[in-house]
């Protein structure tokens, strides 16, 4: 964008605030020099509703400090994971919604680390509120997360055979937003990014191989279906791929969808009861398993960007919270109540730290 080049951080680095129109880089040099002479610890909060670019804000602040701070083949590593992070968290963690063709689907405090020099020396995230239930269902005229669409356009013939990767089309946790595609985007560019990603945060090949065959087993998961025995519940298609993927045993897999173990214990005797779940049940199963799976890849990738990011003698750190904005769809769950009640203790927190610190400094 012409407004976020190098003549726009050359005009920010060092100014005043009043010399410059407001800008998102005057604030993040702001905060970057207040660490700096204060040496104290900043923080900034981005808020907003849903669409609004919070995000993208997030983003250039990071990169205006990356860029005017200290050099060095180790200050410059930090830096690189520091960017790359970003594509691979998207990737996982964004999705196309009604309002945003790129929505942080997940909230994250971005903790940059920096020494006595004021060179960034590493750096943590942590992570919070993922919408797992994008994963089994989405309105319509939405996506599910990137990396399925990535994976689907992306992957080269061996790996697509390998991980038994099909059309957008077959996949039943993919069918519900009506069209796949983002005007502008290109899901098989923006696959061969999230592995420059990877690499960047320490990845190998097999490790990349890995996170891939999870990310396959998930939409392989959504295909299998079950049907009415009797009262009960049974694996109407197989599915070898889930299986396969998982490194576990079809018998097993289908088995544990449609039963549950229930340990029973009174005084000191104990018994298991294996009781057997109806179609509704079998389903919703189905859909918790393949959200926890989710969930837990994406925890480890967060992982693999913390460990890349090794902290040194830290002193400082500047925080960047961006998370969900305020948002209200067709149907809303209990994760929207979540976010929306976020917003609103974070808008609380932003009037108590301005308006009420300046009614405070004025004695009114």
């Amino acid at each position: 964008m012409p407004y976020f080049g190098v003549k726009e951080i050359e005009t920010y680095q060092g100014a005043a605030p009043y010399e410059n129109p407001p800008h998102i880089y005057g604030l993040a040099d702001e905060l970057y020099r207040n660490m700096m002479i204060d040496k104290e610890n900043q923080c900034v909060i981005i808020s907003g509703e849903s669409g609004a670019g919070k995000t993208v804000a997030a983003k250039y602040i990071m990169s205006y400090i990356t860029k005017v701070s200290g050099g060095g083949s180790r200050v410059q590593h930090v830096k690189d994971v520091v960017l790359k992070s970003n594509p691979l968290l998207e990737a996982f963690g964004n999705a196309k919604t009604i309002r945003n063709n790129n929505s942080s689907r997940f909230g994250k405090y971005v903790e940059m680390q920096f020494e006595c020099g004021s060179e960034p020396v590493g750096g943590k995230i942590s992570n919070f509120l993922l919408e797992k239930s994008r994963v089994v269902n989405h309105n319509f005229g939405e996506r599910n997360f990137h990396i399925f669409y990535q994976l689907c356009c992306g992957v080269n013939d061996h790996l697509k055979r390998e991980l038994g990767i099909s059309d957008l089309d077959y996949y039943y946790y993919l069918s519900h937003g009506g069209d796949h595609k983002i005007a502008g985007s290109n899901d098989g560019k923006d696959f061969q990014e999230t592995i420059q990603a990877m690499t960047v945060m320490g990845l190998n090949s097999e490790a990349q191989k890995s996170v891939l065959r999870v990310t396959a087993a998930v939409l392989h998961l959504g295909n299998i279906t079950f049907c009415e025995n009797g009262n009960y519940a049974a694996v109407e298609d197989v599915q070898s791929y889930p299986a396969y993927l998982l490194d576990v045993k079809e018998n097993e897999l289908s088995s544990k969808l449609v039963s549950r173990k229930f340990d029973s214990k009174w005084g000191s005797q104990s018994d298991t009861i294996n009781v057997t779940l109806n179609k509704e049940q079998a389903t919703y199963t189905r859909d918790a398993l393949a959200k926890a799976i989710y969930a837990r890849l994406f925890d480890y990738l967060v992982s693999v960007v913390n460990d890349a990011m090794v902290t040194q003698a830290a002193t400082q750190n500047v925080g960047i919270l961006d998370i969900y904005g305020f948002e209200i769809f067709d149907k809303n769950g209990f994760e929207q109540f979540c976010i929306n009640y976020v917003n609103e203790k974070l808008q609380q927190i932003f009037i108590e730290l301005t308006l009420k610190s300046e009614q405070e400094h004025d004695n009114l």
